[in-house]
């Protein structure tokens, strides 16, 4: 927790502003990484961290406030986290040099593997390889053999080196990082009932805690159900979950909503010949990870009343089942926004599909994230002009789309609108397995948009 969390971003950021001890013989203004050192630009920066709060889905957690204003103000382990490791790689984009921007996304990369409650082998050496060459790089760039930047090389540097080796040797970070303690410590405090003997009822408390623990592992029908669903939910088993507001009446689906369902059903071999889609649409679905996408459906009625609504619809789809895309030079998954979802019975075969109407992103942009070692994934928003029709069990995770900044030569080219325009970048959960282990996102009923659902 404070090597990742703390240690390492206290160091990105002192690099970043300038603020790193300089020694008479050095001076910062020779400092070429220093993108953030001017107050302006850090102040500008600032807002765009900001901005970004209503890009990031609720299930994500704390979203790193402003740190131009609140970063001396009591910013938290998990607001640093995402703010240096999941928005800075784009919103350095535009500002740092190519060399160094590229230098520190070989650290994004390692560390974003490291976080991973399980890692797979194939991410495990690159991942490593990729550290080593941060750490390797970092002295030639930053401390440049000068006995007087010798303070650059701290000890969170160094460890970098031992991050993926050591998740070997004593098992993943979620097993002994100080996140879990943490966590225990903030559940215990709340429940202090006592101010004039805190430290006994402390005791009680956890002592009442491990008493429960025993009854439930011995008797596990004491524990809570984890299959209670809300009124009117829909389980589509293998841990999906159809949830409301649902629409008040079923309707007919506009024209490029309709070609999307008509080649998707033909796709599955159902004959389609003249008829109109008559379809009931739903708000919500929980995903086998606990997290919950939403829809534009319902986000967008409340953006439009003003409500401050952090956007959850953006969601990562498995590649192959989407039919309308050349796939030959993508690596992974694609990005869509969910438009809505809706169940469809076809009664030819009385075969029910519970789907998903998205609008896909583009691929990412195959230049940024060569240079970027796959760190920044840019994509164009496509709205209108991209219909598809998923099933829901091909949703893998709800993931964040943040406006990408323009480098300076894009915004001066003539044909920056056309190329660079409704560019996102995209922002996943940090270590997702292990954030959302033994814990799901609230299920109550409720709406997208603040008010009621339509039931």
């Amino acid at each position: 927790m404070h090597h990742v969390a703390l240690n390492l971003t206290d160091l990105i950021i002192s690099l970043l502003r300038g603020t790193m001890r300089c020694d008479k013989t050095d001076a910062v203004v020779t400092w070429p990484w220093a993108c953030l050192a001017d107050d302006p630009a850090w102040n500008e920066h600032g807002l765009l961290v900001a901005a970004a709060i209503l890009f990031l889905p609720g299930s994500f957690g704390r979203p790193p406030r402003n740190p131009a204003l609140k970063i001396n103000s009591g910013y938290k382990a998990w607001e640093f986290e995402y703010y240096v490791f999941g928005l800075l790689p784009g919103l350095l984009w535009a500002l740092q040099l190519p060399l160094y921007h590229s230098h520190f996304c070989k650290l994004v990369a390692g560390v974003r593997v490291a976080l991973l409650l399980v890692i797979p082998m194939k991410y495990r050496q690159r991942a490593h390889n990729l550290l080593l060459e941060f750490v390797r790089e970092f002295e030639e760039m930053y401390y440049q053999r000068r006995v007087d930047r010798l303070h650059f090389v701290r000890q969170s540097v160094h460890s970098l080196i031992h991050l993926i080796p050591e998740g070997l040797r004593v098992g993943p970070a979620s097993l002994h990082s100080q996140w879990t303690l943490e966590t225990l410590i903030g559940n215990l405090t709340a429940e202090i009932g006592s101010d004039i003997h805190p430290y006994a009822n402390l005791s009680h408390r956890a002592t009442r805690r491990v008493q429960v623990n025993a009854l439930k592992a011995m008797f596990p029908e004491f524990a809570d159900s984890s299959n209670t669903l809300p009124v009117g939910a829909l389980d589509l088993d293998g841990g999906y979950v159809l949830m409301h507001a649902r629409d008040q009446r079923c309707r007919y689906l506009d024209a490029p909503d309709s070609t999307a369902l008509t080649t998707f059903l033909e796709g599955k071999g159902v004959e389609v010949r003249t008829w109109r889609p008559l379809i009931w649409k739903w708000a919500r679905v929980r995903l086998p990870n606990g997290q919950i996408a939403r829809t534009a459906w319902k986000e967008c009625a409340g953006e439009k009343r003003g409500n401050a609504v952090r956007r959850s619809r953006m969601v990562k789809v498995r590649l192959e089942h989407l039919c309308c895309i050349s796939r030959a030079h993508l690596k992974d998954d694609r990005f869509a926004e969910v438009l809505y979802f809706f169940p469809l019975t076809v009664n030819a075969t009385d075969t029910t599909f519970h789907l998903a109407m998205v609008s896909v992103f583009s691929p990412p942009d195959p230049a940024i994230r060569k240079e970027t070692h796959d760190v920044l994934l840019a994509c164009r928003y496509q709205g209108q002009r991209s219909r598809e029709v998923v099933n829901i069990k091909d949703i893998q995770s709800v993931v964040a789309m943040v406006p990408l900044p323009l480098r300076r030569e894009e915004a001066e080219d003539p044909r920056s609108a056309e190329l660079y325009s409704d560019r996102y970048f995209v922002v996943e959960k940090l270590g997702l397995d292990m954030a959302w282990f033994g814990r799901e996102e609230r299920m109550e009923e409720e709406d997208d948009d603040g008010g009621k659902g339509d039931d």
